[in-house]
């Protein structure tokens, strides 16, 4: 692997520097993209009010910490991070910042923001968040809480907050919509995914979510008196019809079968009744609430969502890279001339480093797994592909690539994959076990059809350059 630094660091050792001279001395702006390029991935949870955002937040952080109500509950910004990060640098004074353990803890830093569709003063701190502020790339990736399976009052905002993340070939990949309360709706999450995706021009990923089942699963909800309501459940010939009856029907068929209580923690557990059947069938024979709970996470499709975060984690360095090289750029377009003119010859040099080519075939890799980019060729010749634009020593050639322009900031691809195994990269071809001169051929056929698409044209002439220099590298090492 190579030794070199990440382009983070790169970037935090610039800000530094900046912030050393006397015309820039305590800028807040560059204090925070230092810090930022030093921390795991920041990660905005966004949404309208009752959306369910704090309860999936509390399934993401496995713990009832974040305040839950059908009213306006949460008025700043708030950061839930691992314990390994200690006493962090927030983006903004007003800002809260909590410690915990979660799964993903040490690999992204959660934000909760206000909610938007309040006439409250709150949403004016999620709006600096995601659009034109000072604080606009404060967070690197967001997760839109979209309700009902429809965007029609967010694609705008999802438009806009595309084109405030835009980077090489126009597209971004660190914004994951997420449908949730998804037990209310009567549609399959496949047809809501083809439905979300078809509302917005907007490019993201998406996950649908069952944000109670998972709450309930990681925050000791699953008690005995679930397991319990189940079983007696399991018994009832009106559960097992076409559809799944109200709860009041349910009530009314176990009379006086459950005690009082049982059947109301199954449902705030549970949500809408619509996937109740399944459940049951599921537990079938568990006895223990570990056993239920387990398997009420797993119903809930939490780990998708997290599987996509995780993958957005493995790629924290052009993900954070690329939201602190914009943060630079707007910066400098509010300063004063003195200062400005410092920031943008840093941003100079640091565009027309070899790091930042290597972002940008870490972008073209992301697009070529995650996109229709290189279809028609083989599964393979598309993991080759991704093995090369991953492959460390290719940034040794230095320089920007045709087909990165300098003045362009790296950019993520976006996908709509959500299975458990998005984030698992262990099963990736590697570097060394590519043919070069296979995927030079593949690859130089696939860029000269006359009717790709400019997109694909430019990450073939990527992936092309890179195996070139993958044969040049080769042919060396065998000649010394």
């Amino acid at each position: 692997m190579s030794a070199a630094p990440t382009v983070r660091a790169v970037i935090a050792r610039h800000c530094r520097e900046l912030l050393a001279d006397p015309l820039l001395h305590g800028e807040p702006t560059l204090r925070d993209i230092a810090a930022q390029c030093h921390q795991p991935l920041r990660v905005l949870l966004v949404g309208n009010v009752s959306t369910g955002k704090s309860t999936l937040l509390n399934a993401l952080i496995a713990g009832p910490l974040a305040a839950t109500d059908f009213e306006e509950t949460t008025s700043s910004v708030t950061w839930y991070h691992g314990p390994e990060l200690t006493d962090p640098v927030l983006p903004d004074p007003g800002h809260r910042s909590v410690t915990t353990d979660f799964p993903l803890a040490g690999r992204v830093m959660l934000g909760d923001s206000p909610g938007l569709n309040t006439l409250s003063d709150n949403p004016r701190e999620t709006l600096r968040m995601l659009g034109g502020s000072d604080l606009t790339g404060a967070a690197a990736a967001f997760v839109c809480v979209l309700v009902g399976g429809r965007v029609d009052q967010w694609a705008e905002g999802l438009e806009e907050l595309a084109a405030f993340s835009a980077g090489p070939f126009d597209l971004v990949g660190n914004i994951v919509a997420v449908m949730a309360k998804v037990d209310e709706v009567d549609e399959a999450v496949e047809d809501i995914e083809r439905r979300v995706s078809g509302d917005t021009t907007a490019t993201f990923r998406f996950a649908a979510v069952n944000q109670l089942m998972a709450a309930a699963a990681r925050t000791g909800a699953v008690d005995d008196r679930i397991v319990a309501t189940l079983g007696r459940l399991r018994t009832l010939p009106v559960l097992h019809g076409r559809s799944a009856p109200a709860w009041d029907r349910l009530a009314e068929e176990a009379g006086t079968s459950l005690p009082p209580g049982h059947l109301k923690a199954l449902e705030q557990a549970v949500g809408a009744p619509a996937w109740l059947p399944a459940l049951v069938a599921a537990t079938a024979g568990m006895t223990t609430t570990g056993a239920v709970a387990e398997q009420f996470e797993r119903t809930s499709r939490i780990r998708s969502l997290e599987a996509v975060l995780s993958d957005l984690a493995d790629d924290s360095d052009l993900f954070t890279s690329t939201a602190a090289v914009l943060r630079l750029r707007r910066l400098a377009a509010r300063l004063k001339p003195g200062p400005a003119a410092l920031v943008r010859a840093r941003l100079a040099d640091l565009t027309a480093t070899m790091h930042t080519s290597g972002l940008h075939r870490r972008a073209a890799a992301r697009l070529v797994r995650h996109t229709d980019v290189g279809s028609g060729l083989t599964e393979h010749e598309r993991e080759a592909a991704q093995a090369l634009l991953r492959w460390p020593d290719a940034e040794a050639d230095g320089g920007a690539s045709p087909a990165s322009s300098p003045a362009s900031p790296p950019s993520p691809a976006p996908s709509p994959d959500t299975s458990a195994a998005d984030g698992d990269t262990s099963d990736r071809t590697t570097a060394a076990e590519v043919d070069a001169g296979a995927v030079l051929a593949r690859w130089t056929a696939y860029e000269a059809d006359p009717f790709r698409d400019s997109r694909s044209r430019e990450v073939a002439a990527l992936v092309i350059e890179t195996a070139r220099h993958r044969l040049r590298t080769t042919t060396r090492q065998e000649e010394s």
